[in-house]
């Protein structure tokens, strides 16, 4: 959810080789069903959550979108990053262990 209300469905990311609807049928509206060999996210799985995104928080030139994520290597692709700039999204990444909280 963005400080403006806007609501981006999460992406389930499964361990399959073919996608089967009954895992998801249950998951929130919008919810985009992804799968991997292994389950975890990688720098293609990235550009489909990407294009996701794109569609619900609708930037533009005008209105321009800042997306904040770690620096997994799925997500620091040269094709996400020229993804984001032709879709208006400003894309930071955070070292590691730079969005924890410090408790004490």
């Amino acid at each position: 959810m963005s400080t403006t209300g806007v609501f981006v469905p999460p992406a389930l990311i499964l361990p399959r080789k073919r996608m089967n609807p009954l895992l998801y049928k249950d998951a929130p509206n919008g919810t985009l069903p992804l799968i991997s060999d292994t389950g975890h996210m990688n720098s293609h799985l990235f550009i489909d959550w990407l294009k996701h995104f794109v569609k619900h928080a609708k930037s533009s030139p005008e209105d321009r979108v800042l997306l904040i994520a770690d620096n997994h290597t799925s997500h620091c692709s040269l094709p996400a990053v020229l993804y984001c700039r032709e879709n208006h999204i400003a894309f930071l990444t955070l070292p590691p262990h730079a969005s924890a909280t410090a408790i004490g």
